[in-house]
């Protein structure tokens, strides 16, 4: 499993999900949002990004669940749980 973190350095609730995954030793792949890259922003768009932070958790290469806004500490539990990390 992996994860799969689109944010911005700039959004607060963003700060807040990159505490939670170091807490946890989460890894994770970050896409910065706010990169003007015609390449992210595309990536952005397939991945249906309209809402940060926005977290896709993946097996192989499947998004099986995703979050989008705020994240606190139960629901990051519950989602690992669920996914029977």
């Amino acid at each position: 499993m992996r994860v799969r973190f689109f944010g911005s350095s700039k959004c607060r609730e963003c700060m807040e999900v990159f505490i939670l995954l170091n807490r946890f030793s989460i890894e994770y792949e970050y896409i910065d949002t706010m990169d003007d890259d015609d390449k992210t922003q595309n990536f952005c768009d397939d991945n249906g990004v309209e809402e940060l932070p926005h977290l896709q958790f993946i097996t192989d290469a499947d998004v099986i669940l995703q979050h989008i806004g705020p994240l606190d500490e139960e629901d990051l539990i519950r989602y690992l749980i669920s996914i029977d990390i």
